[in-house]
């Protein structure tokens, strides 16, 4: 039995290098958990499915952010989100959990510097990223760009299900979001055979 065939797992890579363009629907299948599947291919609120997944609520565990020049951003960044070199983009690492303090995901977020009201969502330590951008009146369509696995930081450490998607704003793209979700909680096991 195999993980995914996905690059080996390297807990100091870029979130945002992607290997490959992923074939959502098809990724998905292999791992064997609906909810797992379910999470990775919606292109919806992850804070609310994964609430709905626990039954708990999820608030944000710990938040910091900054902003760097596109050329010291994690590789991959600025290219999808089409920042020049000589422009800046936002960064935020947080982890959201529940309340007794249990870990629902590792997020890494970088945006655009251009976008209204990026900036106060991002740099807001409170708020999940996505209920933020909500409240804050936007209309963000989302593209998961990959799915997969990576190292879990923390332990017991081990392979843990991603995934990585862009929001639009409009025609531009506006914030990238990898999120990687505890094995504990959100199993990255695979479907039998594969």
């Amino acid at each position: 039995m195999t993980i995914l065939d996905n690059a080996p797992l390297d807990p100091h890579e870029s979130p945002f290098a992607l290997r490959r363009t992923a074939a959502i629907p098809h990724e998905a299948a292999r791992f064997a958990s609906p909810i797992t599947r379910m999470l990775l291919r919606s292109d919806g609120l992850t804070t609310t499915l994964l609430e709905s997944c626990t039954g708990a609520g999820a608030h944000v565990h710990h938040a910091e952010h900054s902003r760097v020049p596109a050329s010291a951003a994690p590789a991959g960044a600025a290219d999808l989100l089409e920042v020049p070199p000589c422009g800046d983009i936002l960064l935020r690492t947080s982890t959201l959990a529940t309340s007794d303090g249990r870990l629902l995901s590792r997020n890494d977020i970088a945006a655009r510097t251009d976008i209204p009201g990026a900036d106060r969502c991002l740099s807001d330590p409170t708020a999940p990223i996505g209920f933020a951008l909500h409240a804050a009146g936007t209309g963000f369509r989302r593209t998961v760009l990959e799915i997969g696995l990576r190292e879990w930081p923390w332990p017991p450490g081990g392979p843990a299900a991603f995934k990585t998607y862009l929001l639009w704003h409009g025609d531009l793209p506006a914030v990238l979001i990898s999120e990687l979700f505890n094995p504990e909680v959100i199993s990255p096991a695979p479907e039998a055979g594969r």
